[in-house]
């Protein structure tokens, strides 16, 4: 499925007019069409990818991955779900540097045990 038709499935779901989410967005109907058409001659702006997932209420790692705007050492995070779940749970404990550091200090040590 490409990115357009993605956005005009969650949309249609959402129960939204391409008038009414592309308002929501602050974004002209005709560019939120061209969107769902696949015919921008580039991809979305990160800008218009938040919009998106925000006015959609999608996850919005999975539009940048659909996009093709995740740098590609977050491909392969977002490619599983595991991974997925292990950094989203992890970012809403971990509030510091030190909280990473450890968390970092724990995987080396069970890496040596092994």
């Amino acid at each position: 499925m490409s990115f357009g038709q993605r956005i005009k499935e969650l949309r249609r779901l959402r129960g939204f007019t391409q008038r009414q989410l592309a308002e929501r967005m602050g974004v002209d109907f005709t560019y939120l069409s061209k969107i769902e058409n696949d015919r921008l001659e580039h991809t979305p702006s990160f800008r218009t990818l938040q919009g998106l997932s925000r006015a959609l209420e999608v996850d919005e790692l999975e539009l940048l991955a659909l996009a093709n705007r995740l740098p590609s050492v977050l491909r392969a995070i977002t490619s599983n779900t595991d991974a997925l779940r292990f950094f989203r749970r992890a970012t809403e404990i971990i509030k510091n540097s030190e909280g990473w550091r450890d968390l970092l200090a724990y995987l080396e040590r069970r890496t040596q045990a092994r």
